[in-house]
């Protein structure tokens, strides 16, 4: 049965790391990296792969927090076209557990992976966002805490041209992928994903 994932690109990296080690193959559909910048354009992007897959795709898994922003509600849209989506509410759940997530996030702490960078960038790059804009969102925060999940070099001139774009000191944490290899077997198994139930791993 083939097997479709609409993914977030701030997850890519992440993905193609556990994709690896899970059986099947399924066919990975990128969505544009402005979705974090705009609800519209989050919403158009889940119609536009969804309505190109649903009449050949068996099976379409979402892999967006329940919580990221669209004009609509992700998870209705989600179960209109009855596509699979993970319990976490954002993309950092799905890699440390809701747990470790709200412990971590404690005394104005902000947790990003290196997605994130690439996606504020190239954002400011393609004129969606500006640095201003950066700063302003990054303001209350006191620590940004960048997990390092081994995906991609983390060097000393990435981290100092983020501290540069954001001004808020940056600590690095290592983590692994095996949460966030259980989320995406769960999202490639047939029953249903999307839930408002507690979810504490």
């Amino acid at each position: 049965m083939d097997q479709h994932i609409i993914a977030c690109p701030v997850l890519l990296q992440e993905l193609k790391a556990v994709l690896q080690d899970l059986p099947g193959k399924p066919k990975v559909h990128l969505m544009d990296y402005s979705i974090h910048i705009n609800a519209d354009t989050m919403e158009q992007e889940l119609h536009r792969y969804i309505g190109a897959l649903k009449n050949t795709a068996p099976h379409i898994g979402i892999l967006l927090g329940k919580h990221c922003k669209a004009i609509q509600a992700v998870t209705d849209i989600a179960r209109q076209c009855e596509a699979k989506m993970p319990h976490e509410h954002n993309c950092i759940e799905m890699i440390l557990g809701v747990s470790r997530t709200k412990k971590l996030q404690e005394n104005r702490t902000i947790i990003m992976t290196p997605g994130w960078i690439t996606m504020m960038q190239q954002s400011i790059k393609d004129g969606n966002w500006r640095v201003e804009d950066a700063r302003t969102d990054m303001g209350w925060y006191e620590q940004i805490l960048l997990l390092d999940t081994g995906t991609e070099p983390l060097t000393d001139e990435i981290i100092m041209n983020f501290f540069e774009l954001t001004r808020v000191p940056i600590d690095i944490l290592k983590v692994d992928l095996n949460h966030f290899k259980q989320v995406v077997d769960r999202l490639l198994q047939q029953e249903t994903c999307v839930t408002e139930k507690k979810h504490n791993p």
